[in-house]
Parts: C-alpha cells; sequence; structure tokens
C-alpha cells in the first residue's frame, strides 16, 4: 500500500505521504549522522538531536534503532541492485553487460561507503545477514542472470569470484589496508572481470575491449 494507492481516501493518502516523510527525514539523518562520526554514534536520541525534534518522535514511525538500521540495509541492497540491473541492460555484447553491472557495484560503494559498510558490516555495527537474506541473494541474481544470457553454464561460482574481488577490494581500502583512487579500483575488478569473462564464456562471446 502506498500513499498513491486510489483505494485510500485522501485523508488516509495524506497521512501515508506524511508518515512516509517521516521515516525518510530519520533515515536521512541516520546517514547523516553515520556519516560525520560512523555507525555507533546513530541512537535515537542523537537522531532526535539531528531533526530537532523530542526522542519519543522517532519511535512513532521505527521501533527501535536497530528497526532503523534494518530499513537503511534494505534500502541499500534495493538502490544497488537497481544500479546494476540499470547498468547490465541487454546489449548485442551480453560479456559487456556483465562487465558494466560490475563496475556499477564499484561505483555504489565507492560514491554511498557509509551505507555500503553498514550492509556488509564494516562499519562496526552489524544487522544480521538473515534478515537481509533475499535482498542480499539478489544483487548476485543480477550477475547470475547476466552471465547466463552471455553463455555461461556455471554462473554461480563465477559470481561468487567477482562478489569476493569487488567487496574485498572495498574492504581493503575501508579499513585503510590499501591506498588506491577509484579509477585503480575500477582498473584491478576490470581485470578479473576479463579474467572471470575469459573462463566462463565460450571463445567467441566476449568482445576485445577497445
Amino acid at each position: 500500500m502506498t500513499a498513491d494507492d486510489p483505494a485510500l481516501t485522501p485523508a488516509r493518502q495524506r497521512r501515508e505521504r506524511e508518515r512516509a516523510a517521516a521515516r525518510e527525514t530519520i533515515l536521512s539523518a541516520a546517514r547523516d549522522l553515520a556519516k560525520r562520526e560512523g555507525w555507533d554514534a546513530v541512537t535515537m536520541r542523537r537522531l532526535a538531536d539531528e531533526i530537532e525534534y523530542s526522542a519519543n518522535f522517532a519511535y512513532r514511525y521505527f521501533g527501535g534503532r536497530d528497526e532503523i538500521l534494518l530499513a537503511l540495509v534494505r534500502d541499500g541492497f534495493a538502490r544497488l541492485h537497481d544500479a546494476m540491473a540499470a547498468a547490465g541492460q541487454p546489449s548485442a555484447d551480453a560479456a559487456a553487460a556483465v562487465r558494466r553491472a560490475g563496475h556499477a557495484y564499484l561505483d555504489f560503494a565507492l560514491a554511498e561507503s557509509d551505507v555500503y559498510q553498514l550492509m556488509y558490516g564494516l562499519g562496526g555495527v552489524r544487522v544480521p545477514a538473515t534478515d537481509t537474506w533475499t535482498e542480499g541473494q539478489a544483487i548476485g541474481d543480477v550477475l547470475t542472470g547476466l552471465l547466463t544470457t552471455a553463455g555461461d553454464r556455471r554462473p554461480e561460482p563465477h559470481v561468487m569470484q567477482l562478489w569476493a574481488t569487488a567487496h574485498g577490494l572495498i574492504a581493503l581500502r575501508v579499513v585503510g589496508r590499501v591506498d588506491v583512487d577509484p579509477t585503480e579500483l575500477h582498473a584491478l575488478l576490470d581485470d578479473a572481470l576479463t579474467d572471470c569473462l575469459a573462463r566462463a564464456l565460450p571463445k567467441t562471446t566476449e568482445k576485445k575491449k577497445p
């Protein structure tokens, strides 16, 4: 049910819009606070200070801090999925679509590093993986579908390899173990994509990069 559902009365539609706006205000404040001070700083009291409301305001829309973090993780996975799916839109070169989706994953992790850290437990605060298992699996399903379309008969292990490479690069950068810029990270990922596609696809599938 959404705020624009024609089955709702105008008054109910207005209340749903207000509820959605309030939830987004709280989630936005949580993202901003985490970006400045880390996820440990995100508490219900601190959020109340951020949005200049009483501490009870956030409890009207979320059951507590864990519910807010869970909502942020689910939103992060949804936006990552959409970014990869859009980048991997079908084209004449199916292998190129795999590359684009892989680089979209890296772009998201770099652009939204705070949310990405929360999604994968890198920021000192963990949301149980079982709570977002379906959303996380959907990310791999994007690459699985693209590899299958490109001719890969065993896409699952190749998806695992590519995910481990992309996630590993981001994790090493987050914890300060590597000091490389985004261009270098993309180059490293592209090398991994080249190796993976060479093994995964029929010899004639992958076109030479310009």
